[in-house]
């Protein structure tokens, strides 16, 4: 018995590892990146409105609000602009679609 559970722990242990592995691989192609929508107010996306709307990273339609106007306003990230040296919002961003 000592020397069956000797000759098959390495294989058991592989094989448990590839399942876990498995799983939790599949769980992060799932998960969705929410990050906070800002709308540009000037072309190079140095001074930006935080819109309260929350989109996705990932591809798929614009994200987009309308103001108290009814103006429809496409929606963008913050990101690093190492040229400019500081942080601008023109990450595109997509809807968040149920």
């Amino acid at each position: 018995m000592k020397r069956f559970l000797k000759s098959a722990g390495l294989p058991i242990g592989v094989f448990a590892l590839a399942i876990g592995s498995a799983f939790a691989t599949n769980a992060m192609k799932n998960t969705l990146s929410v990050e906070p929508g800002y709308q540009k107010i000037d072309s190079q996306g140095l001074e930006c409105f935080n819109s309260e709307e929350m989109c996705s990273t990932s591809d798929g339609p614009v994200c987009t609000w309308k103001d108290a106007a009814n103006v429809t306003h496409t929606l963008y990230g913050k990101q690093d602009d190492p040229i400019l040296g500081r942080t601008v919002c023109t990450l595109p961003l997509s809807r968040i679609t149920p």
